[in-house]
Formats: C-alpha cells, sequence, structure tokens
C-alpha cells in the first residue's frame, strides 16, 4: 500500500494542535502527514511501525514521528477481542515552518538537531519523558502564547536530553501513486493477523494481486527490506511481547510467534534482538 496522506485539523486561532484520544484500538492506517507528531500512548497495547521498523507498544510509552514519516499504530487484537480495552491517547502535531524564524537563530541549533533526527522517529526514556508528559499533561488547558512557550519548553528538553534512541533504520520515500492507494495497508495488515501462522510468498502476494516475483520487487521497492526479513522481525518483536509479559515456555513462545522450528526461532531470535529468548527473558525486568 501507499502511506496514505493524512490531513491534520487545524482551529483557525492555534497553529499547533493537541488532541486527547480515547478510543477501544489506535488508528491503523499506515499514514504519513507533513506535521511533526509527539504522542504520548498513556494507556493500550499494540504494535508500530514507523518507517522500517516495528516496535511493541504499551502503557506510558512516550514516542516522536517526523514529518512526512510513514507510520501505523495497531492495537493487540485490533481492539476486538475485549470489551474492556481501551487506549488513550495525547497527540500533538505541528509543523516547523510556524517556528521558521525562530529555528534559524545560532541558539536553537540543537533543536534543529532533533528536528533531523526525528525523521527515523525517536522513542523517549527516562526523566525526560516524565518532564514531557508533564507538560503536555497541562498542554490542553493554556491558550495564546503560553501554548507556544510551552511547547517550544517541551522541544528544549528534548533537544537536550540524550535520553531518547532512534527507531527506523531508514527513511521511507513516499509515494503518490494513486495504483498504490492501500497496498501496503493490506500487506502489514494481513500479516499482522497471520504471522502466527506460515505465510507463503503466494498468499501474500495474492492479497495485492502479484506474482511472487513482482511481489518481491513492489515491497522492497517501497520498504527497503525483503518481505521474508519483515515477517521474521514481527514474528521476534511478538516473540519478545510474550517473554516480557507472560512465563510460557520458549517452545510454546517459539511456536505462538509463527516458528515451527525451535532452532530457527533461536537463530533468527539472536540476529535480531541480539540474544538469545533464554537471555532476553531474563533480563526482561
Amino acid at each position: 500500500m501507499k502511506p496514505q496522506l493524512q490531513k491534520i485539523p487545524l482551529p483557525v486561532d492555534q497553529s499547533f494542535s493537541i488532541k486527547t484520544d480515547i478510543s477501544k484500538k489506535f488508528y491503523s492506517q499506515w499514514h504519513y502527514h507533513p506535521e511533526m507528531e509527539l504522542v504520548w500512548i498513556i494507556e493500550g497495547n499494540g504494535t508500530a511501525l514507523i518507517g522500517d521498523s516495528i516496535i511493541n507498544i504499551g502503557n506510558d510509552i512516550l514516542l516522536m514521528v517526523g514529518s512526512d514519516l510513514p507510520h501505523l499504530f495497531r492495537s493487540d487484537d485490533d481492539g476486538s477481542k475485549y470489551e474492556s480495552a481501551i487506549t488513550e491517547t495525547i497527540t500533538v502535531h505541528f509543523t516547523t515552518e510556524i517556528l521558521s524564524s525562530f529555528l534559524a537563530l545560532p541558539e536553537n541549533k540543537n533543536i534543529l538537531s532533533l528536528i533531523e533526527k526525528s525523521k527515523l522517529g525517536l522513542k523517549i526514556n527516562g526523566e525526560t519523558k516524565r518532564i514531557v508528559t508533564n507538560y503536555l499533561k497541562h498542554l490542553s488547558y493554556m491558550q495564546n502564547t503560553q501554548r507556544l512557550i510551552s511547547l517550544l519548553q517541551i522541544l528544549n528538553t528534548l533537544a537536550e536530553s540524550d535520553e531518547h534512541h532512534p527507531i527506523s533504520g531508514n527513511t521511507l520515500k513516499v509515494f503518490t501513486n494513486k495504483q498504490d492507494e492501500n497496498r501496503l495497508n493490506r500487506i502489514y495488515h494481513y500479516t499482522l493477523n497471520n504471522f502466527h501462522r506460515e505465510i507463503t510468498l503466494k498468499d501474500i502476494s495474492d492479497i495485492i494481486h502479484l506474482t511472487p516475483h513482482a511481489f518481491c520487487r513492489y515491497f522492497k521497492s517501497r520498504t527497503k527490506k525483503k518481505y521474508s526479513q519483515f515477517l521474521l522481525e514481527v514474528r521476534v518483536s511478538h516473540a519478545c511481547k510474550l517473554l516480557k509479559e507472560t512465563d510460557f515456555s520458549i517452545g510454546v513462545i517459539s511456536f505462538e510467534s509463527g516458528f515451527m522450528n525451535l532452532s530457527n526461532f533461536n537463530r533468527h531470535f539472536k540476529q535480531i534482538t541480539g540474544k538469545t529468548p533464554l537471555q532476553y527473558k531474563k533480563h526482561r525486568y
């Protein structure tokens, strides 16, 4: 699929938006927008695809997504299995244009560096996360110049911190060919719904009506990786979640994550995470 351009509504008397969302599930379309995005996931569990990378998300996660970086947040079970499951997020969207003259000042080179780093997406941790989320709690109630001052304080806090790390390995080109509309959405959702079982190249290529060979070329041209590698990363990401959140045996986790062979599971898990499943499980806390 082509990532969909999402238009962020903005009140006429405001230069950037902040909103609180409480719902059954995350907005799960592969999309992008020119605005930078700072999102605090207060409550909710699932998977995020940001650029070319997959991460598990849960309660109290703070992320920054750069301008035009494609991304998708998907709830566990897509919000359909548990009646009581909810997601709660606070999201800020802003363009750097509103600060263009300000950012051109030499004193703000650290903020410019932060904006550049955000092109790969950032996961924010530690004391920096605590400070920024405290600003976000109050930002919705601020008005006029104080809103803008608080946004600058957030950016300055992030710019001066080293408590964040990049998420994506590469920036992804945004495609505008109308024939690509919805293709990657269909690929990603099919994969996230079916990774626990065998997925053949014919299975996945049929989803977007391409031959297996054409599908392989298409997927790599859009994501800069082979589909087989993407599928492995989805499976290992799910295994990481189970290792952290359950006491299942390694064999059960291997099977639940779509690996039919325990030795293959151990090998691919270590290739991707740098640890064996047992080492990862021992250091989960």
